[in-house]
């Protein structure tokens, strides 16, 4: 069976192929690796550039160009048709429908007569997402503008629309295609929305390596310490974060909060501050408003085990996003067994139980999220209990093996499907 993926992301062992250094380690980079010691012949598209080779006699690789998300491309379509006929793949696996280049590749396996043999898997669904994009933040922030949006024409408002515009072509791609990948009642709920006849193959999501290893404890951690995944725009929801964390300073003066990213805070150059984004200024306001300056950790850029020494690290791992299907960082969280508070929304209640494995509530209610990870912080040692049920909960959920062998039978599902219907 010939397999052909298209993938969102420069895979890690590519990057390493074209630069010769160290690549960045992404979650498909466990499966990359699963899938070729079976020695299956595949063909990655990889949307980031320019470039192609091989990584062994069964794997070949060819970089497509990184256009905007909500720009389509007759070119690119043009290439996958010319890929599709020169690989004659007997299954096109598209990782994701987020981007414009997955509606390409839809249409050019409909070009090729391959439509049968292709399957998008859900990750996130941008035509949900937009909905949500800037809940929970002020109107004047959302219709406001910084120097920076102005340049770009992309202020909260602009952003959304973006997000809008991918959305549109997200369903055009999911109303074509007759097989659906996904992993939550919610993304199964959103795709049959507008495709009930595409038939759902259930798959599991495999994680980075690092994170199958070691364990959460209450001895090791850093007591009140929060660690949030990301702020790097408004579904993440960090700004609920900081009302509940201003909250918890109260009871807990101790306490600390630290996230990966860029520093919002720092506009201490003209430079910087000419580069602020409304979100990032909404954000810093927030960190004066309650006086977080010293309590607020910037964490920049982290790899997979920097990563995982934040959730060891932290007293509670927190997921305060306005929108998510099967979020990765909660995941990992589960996997290490780091108590977990997360909101209730997209597919989180498909993967975490409220009160046995962590504590759930809803997106819109900051006051909530405080009051439960008071409740982490007065277990103290007894919350690795719940942690320790996550964690069975999490293996489970992201069983490299169980999760190869349900892949490698959708794949054999849809080639066959494809095969007899010839």
């Amino acid at each position: 069976m010939k397999l052909l993926w298209v993938c969102n992301t420069v895979p890690g062992e590519v990057q390493t192929k074209i630069s010769g250094g160290s690549g960045s380690a992404y979650w498909i980079d466990h499966v990359l690796s699963d899938v070729r010691k079976r020695q299956i012949p595949l063909h990655i598209l990889c949307r980031g550039g320019e470039g192609k080779g091989v990584l062994d006699e069964n794997c070949s690789f060819c970089l497509f160009p990184q256009l905007p998300p909500q720009q389509y491309s007759n070119q690119l379509e043009d290439l996958f048709f010319q890929e599709l006929q020169d690989f004659q793949p007997d299954v096109i696996h598209i990782w994701g429908s987020e981007y414009a280049h997955t509606l390409a590749m839809v249409n050019a396996a409909e070009k090729a007569g391959k439509l049968d043999r292709t399957i998008i898997s859900i990750q996130g669904l941008c035509f949900i997402y937009d909905r949500h994009y800037y809940e929970g933040v002020p109107l004047s922030v959302v219709q406001g503008y910084t120097f920076r949006d102005f340049i770009r024409r992309d202020n909260l408002l602009g952003q959304q629309k973006v997000f809008a515009q991918r959305g549109a072509l997200e369903k055009q791609a999911l109303q074509k295609v007759r097989h659906v990948m996904g992993r939550t009642d919610w993304d199964r709920a959103c795709v049959e929305s507008i495709n009930p006849t595409a038939q759902y193959h259930f798959c599991n999501e495999t994680l980075r390596e690092p994170f199958y290893q070691d364990s959460w404890s209450y001895e090791a951690c850093q007591k009140h310490r929060i660690f949030a995944s990301s702020c790097s725009y408004p579904i993440k929801g960090f700004h609920y974060l900081l009302e509940a964390f201003a909250k918890l300073l109260e009871k807990y003066p101790d306490a600390t909060l630290a996230v990966p990213g860029k520093d919002f805070r720092n506009v201490s150059t003209l430079q910087k501050r000419l580069r602020e984004g409304s979100y990032d200024r909404y954000l810093r306001k927030l960190v004066e408003k309650y006086h977080l300056e010293d309590k607020v950790e910037i964490l920049g850029a982290l790899s997979a085990h920097q990563m995982k020494e934040q959730y060891l690290k932290a007293n509670v791992f927190v997921l305060p996003s306005t929108i998510e299907n099967s979020p990765n960082s909660m995941g990992e969280a589960m996997l290490l067994g780091a108590p977990t508070v997360a909101a209730d929304v997209g597919g989180v209640s498909t993967m975490l139980k409220h009160y046995e494995e962590g504590f759930v509530y809803q997106s819109t209610a900051p006051y909530m999220l405080a009051h439960y990870v008071d409740r982490v912080f007065s277990m103290e040692a007894s919350a690795e209990t719940m942690g320790q049920a996550a964690a069975q909960h999490g293996r489970k959920t992201h069983d490299p093996e169980a999760n190869l062998e349900a892949l490698l039978h959708t794949y054999s599902t849809v080639a066959g499907a494809a095969k007899g219907g010839i």
